[in-house]
């Protein structure tokens, strides 16, 4: 069973080997993105089934642990070029075992546990095989939430627990014609004119919403808490540091790490950025409005 699917105008293909797989269930998030039929050529292929991967490591060289709370990354190098990585859950269950080649463009996956395991574990899985394969097309994967208006993206950016989704609802409350677009993983590319767009993708965190559309990039805002309201744009320096932070990289892998940080330097040549701090309040919103509407 061959699905395809386009993010951020990238196209991929997830091949089931079982046809009788419940795939729908699976992807439940990405098939505002699915594609009927297409001639486009993939930016990577994930071939998923029962015995294509195992656990087994001990053939190659770890790379390391990364927990982030809801999920845990365990990561080996292997010698012919790309990974292994064991997609592990909140409760330490291993829902996938997930291989790659050199630059992503080729992936496969076998997943384990119950249904729910398994979506979180192909979720996943497409994720990371999207940010990094798609690093090589312009494309990244940054964590904020992004409020759109006026045909414009704004990504608000923070460390977890900053604010970027009550500061994105401020702005839904406060700000006339204000619209979600995603809540947590949106898709940068930077054109091949110049321009800089945002996009909807099947990752948005804990909140439901998965729109496959654009908006130019408007502006980034980074958040920080704070007993006042206080803004300041960034230099084109400070804009590239506060960007590539947010950013999907393995800084180990320099193929993916260099073509990120090429994207990220030219869009923050492009697109304004902000610090801002901030109280949790709609004098906040409307400040920061301001500042990113006129820039």
């Amino acid at each position: 069973m061959v699905l395809n699917f386009c993010v951020a105008e990238q196209h991929y293909v997830i091949d089931f080997l079982d046809d009788n797989v419940d795939y729908k269930r699976l992807l439940p998030s990405s098939y505002p993105f699915y594609l009927p039929q297409t001639d486009a050529t993939p930016i990577f292929r994930l071939t998923v089934g029962d015995g294509l991967v195992d656990t087994n490591t001990s053939d190659f060289e770890e790379v390391g642990e990364f927990n982030n709370g809801d999920i845990c990354h365990r990561i080996w190098r292997k010698r012919e070029g790309g990974y292994r990585m064991l997609l592990d859950d909140v409760d330490g269950t291993t829902a996938c075992a997930f291989d790659t080649n050199a630059d992503f463009s080729a992936c496969k996956a076998s997943l384990f546990g119950t249904l729910s395991n398994m979506a979180f574990g192909i979720d996943n899985a497409v994720m990371i095989a999207y940010a990094f394969a798609g690093a090589q097309h312009g494309v990244l994967l940054i964590h904020s939430s992004v409020p759109m208006k006026d045909g414009k993206g704004y990504l608000f950016q923070g460390k977890s627990g900053t604010g970027k989704s009550t500061h994105c609802r401020l702005w839904l409350e406060n700000i006339d014609d204000t619209e979600l677009l995603n809540d947590d993983n949106p898709a940068l590319r930077l054109d091949k004119d110049g321009e800089v767009y945002v996009y909807g993708t099947p990752w948005s965190g804990k909140t439901p919403c998965y729109k496959n559309i654009r908006q130019k990039a408007g502006g980034f805002l980074r958040l920080h808490q704070a007993p006042h309201n206080k803004i300041r744009q960034y230099s084109k320096v400070e804009a590239f540091a506060s960007i590539l932070s947010s950013c999907s990289t393995m800084i180990w892998d320099k193929l993916s790490y260099d073509a990120i940080c090429n994207t990220v330097s030219g869009i923050a040549a492009r697109v304004p950025a902000f610090d801002l701090e901030c109280l949790p309040n709609r004098e906040a919103a409307e400040l920061s409005h301001a500042h990113l509407v006129k820039s």
